[in-house]
């Protein structure tokens, strides 16, 4: 599992080039389940798309050699939640995983309109024309790491599912996504999102690892701590 906690904390559009995979060819069946219960349970919220994104889509598939395919048929190809980006605008979505958004509400949502709510993210949100660019220049790749400390168990951070109150370390997850983006020529961009989570006492016993998430915990401000739900955890993880 990846380790991508950095101090200070920052909100920036780091993103690297990347050759490899962009996904996992082989996906495992766990992911597929959670995938198809997260959608008989929230439906619409987080599996939707504009009506112009039929052709964008039609795209991705031909990428995928695959027959067209509906967006939810895509989407249960991949251990990883996808999106699709048209002309830099969220176009279709499937993201069964959220980390504590409805992904419905952004679609037909520019980058920089997409990560308005994000704490601490001017730096993110003004190099949105460039990242676009980036991303949707046709066999681009790149990739990018985001983490955060959750009480909550599930590969879903779902806004409504309710937060437990932790008691202990034994109560939290160390929780990350690989974002990884295939420009697919057309102006039109595949996104990839691979969700992992780990109990956070198997990398607090990493002594470097501890002390490195709680210095990078210990960095953010007022707004990120709440943005990430990360008040009641600093307090714990600092005793």
């Amino acid at each position: 599992m990846i380790f991508p906690v950095k101090v200070p904390y920052q909100v920036t559009p780091d993103m690297t080039k990347y050759q490899g995979a962009a996904y996992n060819s082989e996906p495992e069946p766990m992911y597929l389940t959670q995938k198809k219960q997260e959608m008989d349970r929230f439906g619409d919220q987080i599996i939707s798309s504009l009506p112009s994104a039929s052709t964008s889509i039609s795209t991705v598939c031909s990428f995928l050699e695959r027959k067209d395919l509906g967006l939810k048929e895509l989407a249960l190809l991949f251990e990883e939640d996808i999106a699709i980006l048209k002309n830099g605008i969220l176009e279709a979505i499937s993201f069964c995983f959220p980390s504590g958004f409805i992904p419905s509400q952004k679609v037909g949502m520019n980058f920089f309109d997409m990560h308005l709510p994000v704490a601490d993210g001017e730096r993110l949100r003004s190099a949105s024309e460039k990242v676009t660019a980036l991303i949707s220049k046709e066999g681009s790749m790149f990739r990018r790491f985001v983490w955060t400390v959750t009480a909550l168990p599930g590969l879903s951070q779902h806004p409504s599912l309710v937060r437990p109150i932790p008691a202990g370390i034994d109560d939290l997850y160390f929780r990350t996504e690989t974002q990884t983006t295939v420009g697919l020529g057309n102006d039109v961009c595949l996104f990839f999102v691979k969700v992992d989570m780990q109990p956070l006492e198997l990398v607090w016993a990493d002594s470097e690892k501890r002390q490195t998430i709680l210095a990078s915990i210990n960095s953010m401000s007022e707004a990120t701590l709440t943005y990430k739900n990360l008040h009641q955890i600093k307090t714990l993880l600092n005793r």
